[in-house]
């Protein structure tokens, strides 16, 4: 006689191994779509003249670094040495007027973690981080539950941060979303370090300091 117990035992690895398989090609795909979206833009660097194209050339691959991680609110601060303050330059979501040009010391909340340590974060519940501020939130009227933030970085410096906010499935931001951003990051500061403009120039102008 055949146990039950071990019948139910497989049936629920089963269901369990179907729903990674399902996870892992969901992931496959996320990944493949970010690789053909970053290739697109990484093949054409010349078009790239002024600060206009750098900040169309930033959105877009802000829209991708959101679409990769399903998320629909997202920024690219940068550093503004002179001012020591991190500006939102290039902003997507329901907010986007109100950010953008927003200014926040360099050394604040998570962004400003990543900034000062060069390093990625991913925070699942802001609530209970300490390197959470809430300051922008309330001065814009938005409300962040999770939010990942990696550094852009060329040549050792840190240019800013790409933030994305509030994952708009079910599930909470992974690890696996991380290093998507992160891949994204990379060439958004390849894409400064492509200007004809000097990269800290170009940054400078971004922040309205030219």
């Amino acid at each position: 006689m055949v146990d039950s117990q071990l019948l139910r035992s497989l049936k629920d690895e089963k269901i369990n191994l179907k729903r990674e398989n399902e996870d892992l090609k969901d992931q496959n795909n996320r990944l493949w779509k970010v690789i053909q979206s970053l290739n697109e833009l990484q093949s054409n660097p010349q078009a790239i003249s002024s600060p206009s194209d750098l900040l169309e050339m930033v959105m877009n691959i802000l829209t991708i670094a959101l679409d990769a991680v399903e998320s629909e609110d997202g920024s690219v601060l940068l550093l503004d040495d002179e001012h020591d303050e991190l500006v939102f330059v290039a902003v997507v979501g329901d907010r986007a007027e109100e950010l953008t040009d927003y200014r926040i010391p360099a050394g604040a909340g998570v962004a400003g973690w990543v900034n000062l340590h060069k390093k990625a974060a991913l925070v699942t519940d802001v609530r209970i981080d300490d390197r959470w501020i809430s300051a922008v939130d309330q001065s814009i009227g938005f409300h962040t539950q999770s939010l990942m933030a990696v550094p852009l970085i060329l040549e050792n410096r840190v240019l800013g941060v790409l933030e994305v906010v509030n994952s708009r499935s079910e599930d909470l931001f992974n690890d696996k979303d991380l290093e998507l951003l992160q891949l994204v990051a990379r060439l958004a500061s390849y894409v400064f370090g492509a200007s004809e403009d000097d990269p800290e120039k170009t940054k400078s102008k971004l922040t309205g300091n030219s």
